[in-house]
């Protein structure tokens, strides 16, 4: 029988291959309803310049709503920088400081930063790719949802 209680979600693309902000072409749908989302994100930097990546959540409605906040912003990439691996784990709603976040295609939670909040039901990234990017790099995102055993 296989185990019911996670479910594993992927955005695999390149980043931009020119300077600037976009939105990635692929949305995590299904979210909502894990006790615990883990995050693997294998990274690399993109080709003459600087690239952040971030995850934003669709806050509103799903059926209605267009509005995108920042959830997680890893550490920026270098220009060329070498493939590196990030995990974090986020739990049942805690405590947590304010926090300045950008929205949709204006991203602003700082660097190596991330909200401790369930994200909802969907989840897409966004890349800035800095000044002087030549060429993309490829990326790969897996989220896990995972639910607690229930009696």
């Amino acid at each position: 029988m296989a185990n019911q209680n996670y479910k594993i979600f992927t955005i695999a693309e390149t980043s931009p291959a020119a300077p600037g902000t976009v939105a990635s072409s692929l949305l995590v749908n299904g979210l909502s309803g894990f006790d615990l989302i883990t995050v693997d994100a294998d990274l690399v930097g993109a080709t003459g310049g600087t690239l952040d990546v971030y995850l934003q959540r669709l806050v509103g409605d799903p059926a209605t709503s267009t509005t995108w906040n920042d959830w997680v912003h890893f550490p920026q990439l270098a220009s060329g920088g070498a493939a590196i691996k990030y995990t974090l784990g986020v739990g049942m709603l805690t405590p947590t400081a304010i926090t300045v976040v950008g929205r949709n295609l204006s991203p602003a939670l700082a660097a190596n930063n991330f909200i401790q909040t369930p994200p909802g039901e969907r989840v897409r990234a966004v890349y800035v790719a800095g000044s002087g990017t030549s060429a993309g790099a490829a990326l790969s995102i897996t989220l896990t949802g995972w639910k607690a055993p229930h009696l």
